[in-house]
């Protein structure tokens, strides 16, 4: 039996694998997903589908959670993670293959296993928790979440280089972005099957004193688990917060574009919303393990809805105001995100955990692909001002989940 402090080495490692493998994830997976509205406003001449990709993205990431959850139980996390990422390599070498082609349903089906794939990149956050206990579980979990920072940074840099480089060989410069991502990808695999070792679901399957681990996750009852009240608000908070954050952010470069400003203006705003969403990651994880997820899920839902409210504000794009209120909207979105994940896995044995982790992300991408879907619906009938509000009011749904469901049993202090 190792010693403690080989244990905890071990597990330092196995957590700084998975933000290797996120961070070259996020890189490949922003630099080719960014310029799939291009391709789809490209090849079919028409600028309302541009959105089409993303979507088909969205939907791939959601079916692709629960069946790489799934796959998890079965086959470990070692195995589950490199095949999800290799998946994604798959998808984006079809994607890359469909450009230099000019074939739109294969392009679309291409970014539905890059968007299947990548789902595994959002459950090693739950990995990482796993392998401590309550009391340092944020803290894990915002470390995987940060790594989404470096692709957020490295991947919209490496858009213009990387179609400079493949233009000068007389290729389109679409396939650019697309390589960075085949190689990226492909990077996350081999680190992902290389470096878990041992498998994170094996070492936490060994610190739990619950008797249910014994069980298939597949023998436990879904509906059992869904019946606890911390789980109804984790589902809630994750579900509302992505919903809120992609209804409001998705129009907010729209509206920006429509007031007539240039997108230097559009990158400014966008650059603080995705600073918002990532870089306070592990201030958040440790606000989350000294406090308790409770309290920070409830703060999340206060940033949310006050920068709903400042965005609506911005009649004229005003950028200064839409700079504060993106950021705050990133900000509300990482308290509840992180918090909610935390959250999730109190109180449940492994097999529990396993159960339920596919289920809860396939349903936050689903609000993710409803809020993407609706958002352009509620501003051709109302205005960006319209969309704001009704982002303000649903982030309240957090607070009254709060107050029906946020008695903790335990909470740190």
């Amino acid at each position: 039996m190792s010693s403690p402090a080989i244990d905890e080495a071990t597990r330092r490692r196995l957590i700084g694998v998975m933000f290797g493998a996120n961070a070259f994830s996020s890189t490949a997976y922003i630099s080719t997903i960014t310029i799939a509205s291009i391709v789809g406003a490209t090849f079919t001449g028409s600028p309302r589908l541009a959105g089409v990709p993303s979507t088909i993205s969205t939907v791939g990431t959601a079916i692709g959670a629960v069946v790489l959850a799934w796959a998890g139980a079965r086959i470990g996390r070692r195995r589950s993670h490199a095949t999800g990422f290799l998946a994604a390599s798959v998808g984006v070498a079809g994607a890359a293959y469909a450009i230099a082609t000019e074939s739109f349903p294969l392009f679309l089906g291409s970014v539905f296993v890059l968007g299947f794939g990548r789902s595994i990149s959002q459950l090693a956050r739950f990995a990482a928790g796993d392998l401590r206990d309550e009391s340092r579980r944020g803290a894990a979990i915002s470390m995987v979440v940060w790594a989404s920072t470096i692709g957020a940074v490295v991947g919209p840099a490496l858009i213009g280089p990387s179609g400079d480089w493949v233009r000068s060989f007389g290729g389109s410069e679409l396939l650019g972005p697309v390589l960075v991502g085949v190689v990226g990808f492909s990077i996350a695999t081999v680190i992902s099957f290389v470096g878990l070792r041992p498998d994170p679901l094996e070492l936490a399957v060994a610190d739990s004193d619950h008797e249910e681990d014994t069980a298939h996750p597949a023998r436990i009852s879904l509906g059992s688990i869904l019946g606890k009240p911390s789980v109804q608000l984790a589902f809630a908070t994750l579900v509302v917060a992505q919903l809120v954050m992609v209804f409001v952010m998705t129009m907010t470069p729209v509206h920006i574009a429509n007031s007539g400003r240039g997108l230097d203006q559009v990158g400014w705003v966008m650059m603080a919303h995705t600073l918002g969403m990532f870089a306070i990651a592990p201030a958040t994880g440790w606000l989350s393990d000294r406090y308790g997820p409770r309290r920070l899920i409830a703060l999340g839902g206060v940033v949310l809805l006050v920068s709903c409210l400042g965005s609506s504000l911005a009649t004229g794009a005003e950028i200064p105001i839409l700079v504060a209120a993106l950021f705050g909207l990133g900000v509300g979105w990482n308290f509840a995100f992180v918090s909610a994940s935390a959250l999730l896995q109190e109180g449940l044995s492994i097999a529990e955990r396993v159960r339920i982790q596919g289920v809860a992300d396939s349903t936050t991408w689903i609000a993710s692909a409803v809020g993407s879907a609706s958002s352009g619906v509620v501003l051709a009938a109302t205005s960006y001002a319209g969309v704001s509000l009704i982002g303000a009011s649903a982030s309240a749904a957090i607070l009254l989940a709060m107050v029906m469901l946020g008695r903790p049993v335990a909470e740190p202090v």
